[in-house]
């Protein structure tokens, strides 16, 4: 498998950004620093427990995987999603109570003692996700959170259900993968570099991307919407609650924190590779899912759901749009069928989504039992 930073990289490379390629390649490259919120203290009630230990695996695990260095914070962050998906189920939403979670962060303290947050992250611009450059912005992700906030932009007029869902999906599943997908390329970046220090380099990073995958409390994390949609297409492992996707993700971090605790720089860039991969299938089923979801509710007269599920449809490709791009999609049609600003149905629905995914699907590698059947 190629390097990062060689002129011939295979299908992620041209997912990051010329940017992100200056700064993994520079001589001069910084090391990333952790993303903070504001200049608000660190609560009170900021845990720096790590998951369960023991005399084996000292930093402790979640899910499967053993830290190599403490992350006990950073494993926090999820807690602050689930605070804001209890917010979201209340009726009316208080979409100001949301965006304090979202600005100021509750349980993830850095090392400084300031609070780390979801904005601090998508307000930053030195991240290494690429989403930036794809979108033309300097903050994109934060750009679609905060619309749907404040009922603005594509969210302005929409109602509270509609953007219930920009404002969940575009903080659980699009700001942290790109959060995840930041961390591993900020490992590799420090392979390259040399650095492959446990606590504080690559492994660190490593580290970092499994804790805002999963952390320490999953049914608020990405990892929740990866076994969600492998109950929806029939891909859960062979015990029936774990999809295949978060188990070829977890081996795959598995491995390439032993490739950089063994400072092989190939070994973590091919399981980022894996890991990327998995993340393609998650989301494009969920893509195809809401898709499909829209034109039920548009057969049942149901306008109304069908505005919702299109946007639920939207956050979620939103994800990995770039790249199913740089893979061949047709993302045009996909952001017709989808974007807020058609109406639901008026340009396809669920097979225009399939045929415009299918040729991503072929140059990745995804298979059609990859993906499953929509029950």
């Amino acid at each position: 498998m190629p390097r990062l930073c060689s002129t011939s990289r295979g299908w992620l490379a041209a997912f990051l950004s010329l940017s992100l390629l200056l700064a993994a390649c520079g001589d001069d490259a910084p090391s990333p620093p952790d993303a903070t919120g504001t200049d608000s203290g660190a609560r009170d009630d900021v845990a720096a427990d790590a998951g369960d230990e023991d005399d084996d695996a000292p930093f402790g695990e979640d899910g499967g995987y053993e830290y190599a260095s403490d992350v006990s914070s950073h494993r926090l962050v999820v807690e602050d999603m689930c605070e804001v998906n209890s917010l979201l189920d209340a009726d009316p939403i208080d979409f100001d109570a949301v965006s304090a979670i979202y600005v100021d962060g509750k349980h993830s303290a850095n090392s400084d003692g300031s609070v780390r947050t979801f904005a601090g992250f998508t307000t930053a611009t030195d991240r290494l996700h690429g989403y930036d450059e794809y979108y033309d912005s300097d903050t994109p992700l934060d750009d679609f959170v905060t619309a749907a906030i404040e009922g603005t932009d594509e969210f302005e007029g929409e109602s509270d259900a509609v953007r219930r869902q920009g404002v969940q999906k575009g903080i659980q599943n699009q700001t942290m993968i790109a959060w995840v997908i930041h961390e591993l390329n900020a490992a590799l970046a420090k392979a390259d570099d040399g650095n492959f220090d446990a606590d504080e380099g690559a492994p660190h990073n490593w580290d970092e991307a499994w804790a805002f995958y999963h952390g320490s409390a999953p049914d608020c994390a990405p990892y929740a919407t990866a076994d969600k949609r492998g109950a929806d297409f029939g891909t859960l492992a062979a015990a029936g609650e774990t999809s295949r996707a978060n188990e070829a993700v977890l081996q795959a971090m598995n491995e390439g924190r032993d490739a950089l605790l063994a400072e092989d720089a190939g070994g973590a860039e091919a399981a980022t590779d894996e890991v990327l991969r998995q993340f393609v299938i998650t989301y494009a089923q969920a893509t195809i899912k809401y898709a499909a979801l829209v034109s039920e509710d548009l057969e049942a007269d149901d306008a109304e759901k069908a505005r919702e599920h299109q946007a639920e449809g939207y956050a979620f490709f939103r994800v990995m749009e770039p790249t199913l791009a740089d893979a061949g999609a047709d993302v045009d049609t996909i952001d017709a069928v989808l974007s807020l600003e058609n109406e639901p149905g008026a340009n396809g629905g669920e097979e225009e989504v399939r045929t415009a995914l299918q040729p991503a699907f072929d140059a990745l590698g995804i298979s059609a039992e990859d993906i499953g059947q929509l029950g």
